[in-house]
């Protein structure tokens, strides 16, 4: 099975991350052992729970598309088999050419609640559509992250925590290792987005045509139809800035911790605003994304970390301690 370049270039990026931490890291006199550890720990959480919130909180895409001839017979299956309401739902879809993506998912989700729950949602909103009741019907698919279906921000907070857990076990300065982490991961995700764009995923709404005139010939043809914001490109464009940005504020930073939330403070608001350019399903509530509403719940205490570091009391000096008995 070949290999989707989203994951080839997610893969160049957390390996170009991880050397980039180590690196950075043994110039700063920090344990390998210590690095390594963060760097599996952070990999490993990140997937989870990139994943987690994948299944959590995301909508079955509902892109329009043209049912495959096998797909269609499925449908017709379900047709059959199907009464009332539903029945009904089902015969507008086979009546018609081009359908919301959210029925290739219904059609190969086995008969009960869950397939029942998705039908009767279609006929409401096919855009609305949980995608845990795909993995409700499928639940051996869960853990299946290689079939596409990863949150970022989910697996940067779990990466996060898993990378405290490790540092706190080595007994290493947290605001230290944190401060070589930042720019490492925003380095690794760099190519992510790349590959994000080159999977034709994380689409942006559409724009003038003087704007962004044409999507690339791999994205699917419904996404070709009409001139999109190349928001991939934007997100790869956003990580590296931060990556420059805090690698350059380490020659000014007063204190340990600095520079890891400065990460997260000129990622959040950038994130934010390329959410709002985004058409592909991420769910959400009250009129903002699912991400936007983390990057507010990130970016705001963030902010008051980093400004009560940067403009607080100085740091005590090694000189002003007191001597010893």
């Amino acid at each position: 099975m070949p290999i989707s370049p989203y994951f080839a270039l997610l893969t160049v990026g957390l390996a170009l991350g991880c050397w980039f931490l180590l690196w950075r890291g043994g110039r700063a006199g920090i344990a390998r052992i210590v690095l390594v550890d963060v760097c599996l720990a952070a990999v490993f959480g990140g997937l989870a729970g990139g994943r987690l919130l994948h299944v959590l909180v995301e909508p079955l895409p509902a892109d329009p598309v043209v049912l495959e001839p096998d797909e269609r017979a499925l449908l017709r299956a379900i047709h059959d088999a199907s009464s009332g309401a539903a029945r009904l739902t089902v015969e507008e879809a086979l009546a018609a050419e081009v359908v919301p993506e959210v029925w290739r998912f219904v059609v190969y989700m086995p008969a009960g609640g869950w397939r029942d729950a998705a039908l009767e949602q279609i006929a409401r909103d096919p855009g609305a559509v949980p995608v845990r009741w795909w993995y409700g019907a499928r639940p051996l698919e869960i853990p299946q992250f290689w079939k596409g279906g990863l949150a970022w921000l989910g697996g940067l907070f779990t990466a996060a925590l898993a990378g405290v857990f490790v540092v706190r076990r080595h007994g290493a300065s947290l605001g230290e290792v944190a401060d070589l982490a930042g720019p490492a991961v925003a380095l690794g995700l760099i190519f992510g987005r790349l590959g994000c764009f080159l999977n034709g995923c994380c689409y942006g709404a559409t724009c003038a045509a003087a704007w962004y005139a044409h999507s690339p010939s791999w994205y699917p043809e419904v996404l070709r139809e009409v001139p999109r914001y190349p928001t991939a490109l934007l997100a790869a464009a956003l990580a590296l800035a931060v990556t420059l940005i805090s690698l350059a504020y380490t020659r000014i930073q007063r204190r340990a911790g600095e520079v890891a939330l400065l990460c997260v403070v000129l990622y959040a608001p950038g994130r934010f605003v390329i959410e709002g350019l985004r058409a592909d399903p991420r769910g959400g509530a009250g009129g903002l994304s699912t991400s936007q509403w983390l990057a507010v719940a990130f970016g705001l205490p963030a902010l008051a970390g980093w400004a009560w570091l940067r403009f607080g009391p100085a740091p005590p000096s090694p000189d002003d301690a007191p001597p010893s008995a």
